[in-house]
């Protein structure tokens, strides 16, 4: 519900901005009465059937704008496979396909078409380049990574089997009594786990009491390592998102115990080659690639503004000339006008074409 001094507020704000769209229409115009209107219908009908309308509208303009889309690339003289291979064309066709999805099965797909800011947006877009222009690099990186938290894993399971110990956090047995779930059937190891799955921590906190020491769970502390797969498990989960390695989720050590110099060389090793060595080239790898799109596009934008695009003759050679640069790229070197005869040179008929025409169309056809 709207108080009624805010409703007819809202009502004089849509009919406003209508009334200037009429007059002068304008983007920004244009932009308050969609906005006012989308307002007023939420408080009208509703936020679902607003939602359900603006999708079906978002649908339909989508699918006039994909249409348009094949007819002006050409899709008859490129042919249709090199259209599905186009991404621009997949982007499109996963936007409508998102779309249909808000419409016909839950509103909550449209919460993806926020990802369309990423792609309107050249800022947003290089972020996700710095990931995907050096992939290759990135992903051997990973490799690495992944291979040396497998020895480490390896060197654990046989030597520090008893080190592995982490704290949880139980849930409820009557949550536990529906049963559990197929990752924790598959990641047990040597979980302490009776027949039906129940969690024998309560078992166990008891033999604790009575003298008796459990072998496999201590109160709110669980054996981690005792097969090779939770210990790699327990290495890549918590040793590459904890800021000193491994180390730091494992059993403190005594000094009086024989293994401890092996325990710590294996903690300070995990320290120096996963987290400071591998971890940082990944990450110097995304940093230094952003830097470097960053300075591509400054250094375009710079072109764009000191250099004539057809021409290609910078700013200070029009010093003390009787044309300056801004009269140069605007009358005599017109980007625009040269995209113009582009285009009729395409659409005219190739009978009735000039000599600089002929020559033009040839060079276009030929691609110099």
């Amino acid at each position: 519900t709207l108080e009624p001094h805010l409703s007819a507020l809202l009502w004089i704000a849509m009919l406003v901005s209508l009334a200037i769209v009429i007059v002068l229409p304008q983007p920004h115009g244009i932009r308050a009465l969609i906005a006012s209107t989308i307002l007023r219908l939420i408080f009208s009908v509703g936020l679902e059937p607003t939602l359900l309308l603006l999708g079906g509208f978002n649908l339909c303009n989508k699918v006039i704008f994909l249409m348009s889309f094949v007819g002006n690339q050409g899709t008859f003289t490129r042919g249709y496979k090199a259209m599905i291979m186009d991404v621009e064309f997949l982007y499109h066709l996963l936007y409508l396909i998102i779309c249909s999805l808000g419409v016909f099965v839950h509103v909550f797909f449209y919460s993806l078409l926020l990802f369309d800011l990423v792609y309107r947006e050249e800022t947003l877009l290089n972020v996700i380049k710095s990931v995907t222009r050096n992939g290759r690099s990135i992903v051997l990186t990973a490799v690495l990574a992944l291979i040396l938290v497998y020895l480490f894993s390896i060197v654990g399971y046989i030597f520090f089997k008893d080190d592995f110990m982490l704290a949880v956090d139980r849930i409820p047995n009557k949550t536990l009594e529906h049963g559990a779930s197929m990752i924790g059937e598959l990641f047990s190891g040597g979980v302490c786990q009776k027949e039906n799955g129940e969690n024998c921590s309560t078992e166990a906190v008891m033999d604790a009491s009575i003298g008796v020491q459990p072998s496999v769970v201590i109160e709110d502390k669980e054996r981690t390592c005792d097969s090779l797969l939770m210990c790699i498990v327990t290495v890549l989960s918590h040793g590459l998102r904890s800021g000193g390695g491994v180390g730091d989720v494992l059993r403190k050590p005594s000094k009086e115990e024989p293994l401890f110099a092996a325990r710590v060389i294996y903690d300070l090793l995990f320290f120096f080659m996963v987290i400071i060595i591998v971890l940082n080239l990944i990450f110097g790898v995304i940093i230094d690639t952003f830097a470097d799109l960053r300075s591509e596009k400054q250094k375009k934008e710079e072109i764009l503004k000191t250099t004539c695009f057809i021409c290609g003759l910078e700013r200070d050679k029009f010093d003390n000339k009787t044309v300056t640069f801004e009269e140069h790229i605007k009358v005599e070197h017109n980007m625009w006008h040269y995209l113009f005869f582009i285009v009729l040179v395409k659409v005219k008929d190739s009978t009735e074409f000039t000599g600089p025409e002929s020559y033009v169309a040839e060079m276009i056809r030929v691609r110099i």
